[in-house]
């Protein structure tokens, strides 16, 4: 439901009220197409509004992708009350989980990546680096040791999720569970070659 635009807002205040509008359109129909009008009908703003806070369409996609880039990092971050090789499992399991709730946002993030965007080549270099890190040291923690080998296979293992996510949203042929369930133990399969 659209909010009440009467308020002045500060800038900040107002992009964030516009980015959380985003976020309600996405999570009502996550394979919807993200249009600046549907935004701006959710967020109580006329799409001119939404130009005049963002630049572009170009800007605020980016801008949209950005913040959940920035959720996702969150919500993937390590537990570290529980033991390490559940820290590595509820890490991937919740990575799958936040890109399953907005699955055309992670399909344009990572088109635009691959089209040469600049910004979203470099937010999504970013995103991967931070991921592919914390798997290492989650790998770690378990007492594997880290080999260049057993490092470029966690590297590896995550373009291979990538793919697996991205052919799911396209055509989801088993459950989200299973699908959760085959990220995970992918992973244990690309390190077995790797430790080998």
């Amino acid at each position: 439901m659209s909010q009440p635009s009467s308020a002045r807002l500060q800038p900040e205040e107002r992009r964030t009220q516009i980015l959380e509008a985003a976020r309600r359109v996405l999570e009502a129909d996550p394979h919807r197409e993200l249009s600046v009008e549907l935004v701006a009908a959710e967020a109580g703003v006329s799409p001119a509004l939404l130009f005049h806070y963002f630049g572009s369409k170009k800007k605020f996609q980016y801008a949209v992708i950005e913040a959940a880039a920035a959720e996702v990092m969150l919500r993937t971050a390590p537990d570290l009350s529980l033991p390490p090789a559940e820290q590595l499992r509820s890490g991937i399991r919740a990575f799958v989980r936040a890109v399953l709730e907005a699955p055309q946002l992670y399909r344009a993030t990572l088109l635009m990546s691959a089209a040469g965007d600049p910004a979203v080549r470099a937010l999504h270099s970013e995103l991967r680096q931070v991921f592919s890190q914390w798997v290492i040291n989650a790998v770690a923690e378990r007492g594997i040791t880290v080999t260049p080998r057993v490092e470029l296979a966690c590297h590896g293992w995550q373009g291979y999720v990538e793919q697996t996510l991205l052919t799911w949203i396209d055509n989801p042929t088993v459950s989200a569970a299973e699908l959760e369930d085959l990220c995970e133990r992918s992973l244990d399969a690309i390190l077995g070659t790797a430790k080998g």
